[in-house]
């Protein structure tokens, strides 16, 4: 058995024909498919007088491995074939990327952001004596500078692979933001009521798989308790990098 941070290999003589659809096979097959380990070997690898079987098998990880070839390897020794696995074991598989939007900001969009609100004309606001009125003219004016400068702009980045999101908890994710946005066009308690229990269960659902990983993550650990606070620090976003916009100093000159 061949085994790593990235690929699982298992190969023997299992004593299942994989060439003839039975209980054992069906029973085999569902423990290794629970482990994401499927074999590969489709042609004979035993030889009798008047029969051949395939009781010599290779299992993989299909999570990880995500190319091979088997070949078998007539040896001469035995009435058992060997065989040949080539896969790509030594490469890492690439993290899949996805879009999003985001404002482009920069020190040549900061400085830009600064300028424009260095000359716009804020006594302006002081005429009138609605609190409100003044409030929302300083917020627009505000908003069309910030957008004016920092546009909007298409970013690729690598998606966070953790354990704990099963592609069933993608899809549940991808459907509760469809009925989020059916809700928006559709008022409708019907729909509102079964978005809310919906919203309920997933969350229960994402939260006991968080449970479980980390279980696992600190069952696994040398050190439990750094890896337990590693954890709540993670929870808590303690671990992530401030923004690249920490303050903004402005000077006004008075007119």
């Amino acid at each position: 058995m061949y085994n790593n941070k990235y690929n699982i290999v298992i190969c023997g003589a299992v004593n299942v024909n994989y060439l003839i659809d039975n209980n054992r096979w069906n029973q085999l097959d569902a423990v290794l498919r629970s482990h994401n380990l499927v074999g590969i070997a489709e042609f004979p690898t035993r030889f009798g007088l008047n029969s051949q079987t395939a009781i010599d098998n290779v299992f993989i990880d299909t999570s990880t491995i995500e190319k091979c070839d088997l070949y078998p390897l007539i040896n001469g020794l035995s009435d058992h074939d060997a065989q040949l696995l080539i896969s790509n074991m030594g490469q890492k598989k690439e993290k899949e990327c996805y879009t999003y939007t985001k404002r482009k900001i920069n020190k040549h969009t900061i400085a830009d952001f600064q300028l424009k609100l260095r000359h716009e004309i804020w006594k302006l606001l002081l005429d009138g004596n609605d609190v409100n009125k003044i409030f929302n003219s300083f917020l627009n004016i505000f908003l069309r500078i910030y957008c004016s400068s920092f546009l909007l702009i298409q970013a690729k980045s690598k998606m966070n692979k953790n354990s704990w999101i099963t592609p069933g908890i993608i899809t549940s994710c991808k459907h509760k933001r469809e009925l989020f946005k059916e809700l928006q066009i559709n008022n409708n308690d019907t729909l509102l009521s079964y978005y809310r229990d919906y919203t309920k269960i997933l969350s229960a659902v994402i939260r006991m798989a968080k449970i479980i990983e980390h279980d696992k993550l600190i069952q696994n650990s040398h050190n439990k308790a750094e890896s337990t606070w590693g954890i709540v620090n993670k929870e808590f976003g303690r671990n992530k990098k401030g923004s690249e916009i920490q303050t903004v100093t402005l000077k006004v000159k008075n007119h």
